[in-house]
């Protein structure tokens, strides 16, 4: 489930990507054809910045799908199945310290 998840996430910033390259491509094209109003707004657009905000808007969609009730669920579910090797880990720290410190 999390390859789709990241695979969906990276097609569509690809499509995104493509898609305001196409634009760029066509800026000059259509200089000719558009109002003096809308050519100085296409000329202050930086390519790298679309992109990083199509990437961030991406990623926060991405987090909003989340279901962030079940989150400490999980996490308490983690530690519990977990338990024997936090109490080894923590035991060894004890002994650890108890050697260090004396």
């Amino acid at each position: 489930m999390f390859v789709r998840s990241v695979l969906s996430f990276f097609s569509v910033l690809a499509f995104g990507v493509m898609t305001a390259a196409a634009v760029f491509a066509l800026t000059p094209w259509l200089a000719g054809h558009v109002p003096d109003s809308v050519r100085s707004l296409a000329d202050d657009l930086q390519f790298e910045s679309l992109t990083i905000g199509l990437a961030l808007g991406l990623t926060l969609g991405a987090i909003g799908r989340c279901n962030w009730s079940d989150i400490p669920r999980r996490v308490v579910t983690w530690f519990m199945v977990r338990e024997q090797r936090f109490f080894y880990y923590s035991l060894i720290a004890v002994c650890a310290g108890v050697l260090v410190f004396y």
